[in-house]
């Protein structure tokens, strides 16, 4: 099929109500047909938010099967997650990035878009939880980038964050102290 056809179908398919949708076999598709994923991940740019948004949620659910798929796609993941202003696509976009192995160097960029939303009020808790992982994951390897983001998370006031924020504080910081 055309990579246009192929793009139009996907569009149309992204762009139907939720209930019709089926996310699991637009994966499916594409995990037995490699070459599709450039088609969904084009859509991810889309000017219709929920066919973007829903582009990256099929990408995010490929990524979980074969990460190593989007490694060639990492620096522009990074690039559309600093200028993103969707909260489930900020999301989901987190997500693609934690499946995927880290780069070596580590993305100073995406280590400081972690830092800084973390533990910001006004991002959602899946972007704060999301962040306080994938900048755990990223500092692994450094250790004193391990330390400063072992006193972050030391020094934060829990009492302002939600269940899930603090349950992932406590889960990285047991991590750390390992």
């Amino acid at each position: 099929m055309h990579d246009m056809e192929k793009i139009d179908e996907y569009k149309n398919t992204l762009a139907m109500p939720l209930c019709k949708l089926s996310i699991d076999k637009l994966v499916q598709e594409i995990c037995l047909h490699p070459e599709y994923l450039k088609d969904i991940y084009q859509l991810i740019s889309d000017d219709k938010i929920v066919v973007s948004w829903r582009a990256i949620w099929a990408c995010e659910k490929v990524s979980e099967k074969h990460p190593g798929w989007f490694v060639p796609l990492l620096d522009d993941i990074i690039q559309r997650l600093l200028v993103c202003q969707h909260d489930g696509s900020k999301r989901l976009l987190l997500s693609i990035l934690y499946n995927v192995p880290a780069s070596d160097p580590v993305s100073v960029d995406l280590l400081n878009y972690c830092l800084d939303h973390m533990l910001a009020p006004q991002e959602s808790i899946g972007v704060q939880a999301l962040s306080i992982r994938m900048a755990y994951q990223l500092c692994k390897s450094e250790p004193e980038l391990l330390k400063e983001l072992q006193l972050i998370l030391e020094n934060a006031d829990t009492k302002y964050y939600s269940t899930g924020v603090k349950t992932t504080i406590r889960n990285i910081l047991k991590k750390i102290n390992k």
